[in-house]
């Protein structure tokens, strides 16, 4: 008898308009900071390395300057509309101008936005600046999830995005969906503290679980061994963590690979490859 595969959703990546706009981006990072790239991050080769995955849906968690915010938030939308192999997340910037934050959200409701992303650390504000409370009440009242960047980030040690710092949000939205992106980056400890204290925050493991761990050994250090990576999984809850990659700057398949070679079990491993996020963002 022939099994099933298993569902892959990959709640966790990021597109760009076009080759030249990936380019520009990713070879910015690339020279800057030392960060290699899978691809350009266009839509074709999101698609075409879903179909290489066997992933079903990926969750674009897009974000950009706040010159470009509208724009990002419209195309990403746009996109993905009556597509359902793409669910779009939009990122109303804390510093843009002309619409209200809440305004800009109800601006792309309708045109298919599914969730809210923040990177208060490439954003620069603090998850608890009561500037975005307003944010965090519109989208509990409307049951939108919201994922944040957590932990170190590639240029910066993370002071934006210390899971600690998301304590009095979780505290004032107690039926808030929010997703902390990279289970915390850095920060375990702070992570594992927060989620025993909440039960509305989710994870996804981005860099965190990753592939990159098995194919190089100069950056080991960075992301979870698998001891300390099953460690989490169980502390947390298996039912609590989502499947995400970072792509572009990491092929989906690395980590689908790392998941199934790690001692848990095939029921746990299935809830954090894609009924997780099916569960937690509404799909």
């Amino acid at each position: 008898m022939k099994m099933s595969k298993p569902l892959i959703i990959d709640a966790h990546v990021h597109t760009f308009v076009s080759e030249e706009v990936g380019k520009q981006v990713l070879d910015q990072i690339k020279v800057e900071q030392g960060v290699p790239y899978f691809c350009l991050g266009t839509v074709v080769e999101l698609r075409a390395t879903m179909e290489t995955c066997g992933i079903s849906k990926s969750v674009m968690v897009n974000f950009a300057p706040t010159n470009w915010t509208k724009g990002n938030n419209f195309w990403t939308c746009a996109i993905a509309k009556d597509q359902d192999d793409l669910i779009p997340f939009i990122s109303p910037h804390p510093k843009m101008k002309g619409r209200s934050l809440v305004d800009e959200i109800k601006h792309k409701l309708p045109w298919g936005a599914q969730g809210i992303k923040y990177h208060p650390d490439a954003q620069e504000f603090y998850p608890n600046d009561k500037k975005l409370w307003p944010v965090y009440e519109f989208c509990q009242e409307k049951n939108l999830p919201m994922v944040f960047h957590s932990g170190k980030n590639i240029d910066s040690p993370g002071n934006y995005s210390e899971p600690q710092l998301f304590t009095e949000v979780l505290t004032e939205f107690p039926k808030l969906t929010l997703v902390l992106a990279h289970l915390g980056n850095g920060f375990w400890d702070q992570t594992k503290k927060l989620a025993a204290e909440f039960s509305n925050v989710y994870f996804d493991t981005a860099i965190a679980i990753s592939g990159i761990y098995t194919r190089d050994e100069k950056t080991r250090e960075q992301y979870l061994s698998d001891e300390a990576s099953i460690d989490m999984i169980e502390t947390i809850g298996p039912d609590r963590i989502m499947f995400g990659s970072d792509f572009p700057w990491v092929n989906p398949t690395w980590d689908i690979e790392r998941l199934n070679n790690l001692a848990i079990s095939d029921n746990d491993r299935e809830l954090i490859l894609g009924k997780n996020a099916v569960k937690i963002y509404n799909l």
